[in-house]
């Protein structure tokens, strides 16, 4: 049975008022289509230039025609629209092949390192300069089609495992790609919920049918729980909800009597178990790619609660054991203490789409990964101190103070060591030894990691907001990366657990049925609210429709343009009128014209010349143009200066020519 991870679709497209019949290449043709842009770019980038005439928007070396050779790489049949399609549809998905391919020959030709990077830069590149294209091309088929279906490609006479060019994008921190407007905005659709799954075919997406609807029962219904951004507002929900039942937990102990479990803290248990059950069941499903920072995080934190659980149920059950059930008790207490900076620290998982929780975690990500190397460092230099420490202390033939070494060594590295004990201890080895672990330890390692630390954050800081947009990337596919089909949030997956036994003994249409109605119940709050908000919004998309503009325009007011932005409030917070918004807007932006005209025209020496718009476009620097020819748009007026040069030569020439041959007849006539 095929599982689908975001709300499904019927599989019309509203554009076109049919299910969308694209094919896709098969994984041979994709291979082909792969070798042609690599050889494009082998081509297009022969030696290390400097990168920023590379990543630059209208650049010189990837210009024009180099991105319309990208397209016609892609092959299809020029005469039939539907080829094209189905076969450019890949580019983006084997442009980032490709970029893997350089960095697989970067790692392999260190030689030659620095040209396979930018040659992997160029093929990111290209795929911005893609995907913003197509984007004002035609939207749709950039995110349906290019963004959003999978892929297999053909490696070694192996096909891979079918992807997307989102999630291999995501997958390769591909920040280029990723920081692209079509892909944002691909990912802002999918994150609402209007991107869905293709009922008939997980593999593929449409866009949902039921955003421009405004009855209320075409968006009150548990599958809109499927989109990422209602999934992440109920986990916020219970992250609140299970912090401050952890604090009633911890907080509850006021005596050394060993009480029952009462209800909070059993309610505590049971968030536990449910969360720790979705952690394996995902692990399961999705394999290694779910592996994380935050997911290790969780899981210790998940650890050290379970194993209060058990101590503490171990603590008011009747078996007997070598210590007393208040010793267990207590034990249990204080394990579950240890836990508080982990459950709090774990709220900052979900608040990461705010831009500076999001940057704050980015920063603290880099600085963990580089200090791997400095705990590497401190490693080799511990055993080899430690190595040489206890050599001396057994010199004797005993070991006398072995454990007190290894704490010392241990609090140096805080800075708490202490001296004095190595001043009477195999002297003057051991207090040699010493001095020049501190030395190494104090001055030169935690100098490193000080380095280390500013590197991460400067590096970070200086590509900030690609980065954390990557991070709403990675956040956004998390969510349709989950293998449930049901969307059950821990610790209500524990009904699902229920349920399913039940569910295998009846029907698939009777068991969706159930499923349904248990999440109509336990969403019930949620589900209201996804309709009301869902339903206004339709009210906007019906009016962009109507004006031809895309779904998500109108969304802000801005003060520069007088005819954009919608007015919700007409429509109250449940509209009852299908067109009370639309005319409430389309009378805001008659008055507001209305007045900023009959502003202008109360001084007739106001108004600028039509005169200096003309100007205004004379001042600009012809950048298009300078793309399109790929000389740039600094050399373009030198380049068009000698074109026109030239061709004013020619016509002289041709005209010197012509006069010549007149004259050549003219003497032969009179010759004869």
């Amino acid at each position: 049975m095929s599982s689908y991870l975001l709300p499904t679709s019927n599989g019309i497209d509203w554009a076109t008022g049919c299910p969308p019949a694209y094919d896709t290449p098969s994984p041979r043709q994709v291979l082909r289509i792969c070798l042609n842009l690599k050889y494009l770019i082998d081509k297009v980038v022969p030696i290390l230039y400097e990168e920023k005439l590379i990543m630059c928007d209208h650049s010189r070396i990837l210009n024009s025609h180099v991105i319309s050779l990208a397209r016609e790489a892609c092959g299809g049949n020029k005469e039939d629209k539907k080829s094209i399609k189905k076969y450019q549809s890949s580019l983006i998905f084997c442009l980032l092949q490709v970029c893997s391919w350089y960095w697989e020959l970067a790692a392999a030709e260190l030689h030659n390192a620095e040209l396979y990077n930018l040659r992997a830069s160029a093929a990111q590149q290209m795929c911005k300069l893609i995907i913003e294209q197509e984007e004002g091309r035609d939207a749709q088929f950039l995110f349906i089609q290019m963004l959003c279906r999978r892929y297999v490609i053909n490696e070694n006479d192996v096909d891979s495992i079918a992807e997307n060019a989102l999630e291999l994008a995501m997958d390769m921190h591909c920040t280029t790609v990723i920081g692209s407007s079509g892909y944002q905005r691909c990912l802002k659709w999918l994150w609402r919920g209007w991107i869905t799954q293709n009922r008939f075919d997980s593999r593929s997406y449409v866009v949902c049918d039921s955003i421009s609807s405004s009855k209320f029962s075409s968006h009150f219904h548990p599958d809109r729980l499927k989109t990422p951004m209602y999934q992440n507002i109920i986990q916020i929900f219970f992250s609140f909800v299970f912090i401050a039942l952890y604090t009633v937990v911890v907080n509850s102990k006021d005596s050394t009597e060993v009480n029952g479990i009462d209800f909070f803290e059993g309610v505590f248990y049971f968030f536990i178990v449910g969360s720790v059950l979705d952690e394996v069941d995902k692990c399961y499903h999705v394999g290694w790619s779910y592996v994380g920072f935050w997911n290790a995080f969780n899981d210790t934190m998940y650890f050290i609660i379970m194993t209060s659980m058990v101590l503490r149920i171990a603590s008011v059950s009747p078996i007997k054991t070598h210590y007393p059930a208040e010793y267990w008790d207590k034990i249990s207490y204080r394990v579950l203490s240890s836990a508080a900076p982990l459950v709090w620290t774990r709220l900052l998982l979900y608040l990461e789409s705010s831009r500076f929780v999001g940057a704050l975690l980015v920063v603290l990500k880099h600085m963990m990964q580089e200090s791997i190397v400095f705990f590497f460092l401190l490693l080799l230099i511990v055993i080899g101190f430690l190595q040489g420490f206890i050599g001396l202390d057994s010199s004797d033939g005993n070991r006398e103070i072995t454990w007190p070494i290894i704490s010392n060594l241990m609090l140096t590295v805080l800075g708490a060591g202490k001296f004095e004990m190595f001043t009477d201890f195999a002297p003057p080895f051991a207090g040699i030894l010493y001095y020049s672990y501190s030395f190494v330890v104090t001055v030169i390692l935690l100098n490193i990691l000080i380095a280390l630390y500013s590197t991460a954050y400067q590096k970070v800081i200086d590509n900030a907001i690609d980065e954390y947009m990557a991070l709403m990337a990675q956040k956004t596919l998390r969510y349709i990366r989950a293998p449930d089909d049901n969307v059950y949030v821990p610790p209500l997956n524990l009904f699902e657990v229920i349920l399913t036994p039940f569910l295998q003994l009846v029907s698939h249409k009777n068991s969706k049925r159930i499923s349904n109605f248990v999440m109509t119940i336990l969403y019930f709050p949620m589900l209201v609210f996804v309709a009301i908000k869902e339903v206004r919004e339709a009210k906007r998309v019906s009016y962009n429709r109507m004006k031809k503009l895309e779904d998500d325009a109108n969304e802000t007011d801005v003060a520069w343009d007088l005819t954009d932005g919608y007015v919700d409030e007409a429509d109250g917070w449940i509209p009852n009128n299908e067109t009370s918004g639309m005319l409430a807007t389309q009378k805001k932006n008659k008055n507001s014209l209305k007045l900023q005209r009959e502003a202008e025209n109360s001084d007739p020496y106001f108004k600028v010349k039509g005169r200096w718009f003309k100007n205004v476009n004379e001042a600009v620097q012809p950048v298009e143009d300078g793309f399109s020819t790929g000389i740039g748009w600094e050399n373009y007026d030198v380049y068009s200066a000698l074109k026109d040069q030239t061709a004013k030569s020619d016509e002289k020439v041709e005209n010197l020519t012509k006069m010549v041959e007149e004259l050549t007849k003219m003497v032969k006539d009179l010759s004869t």
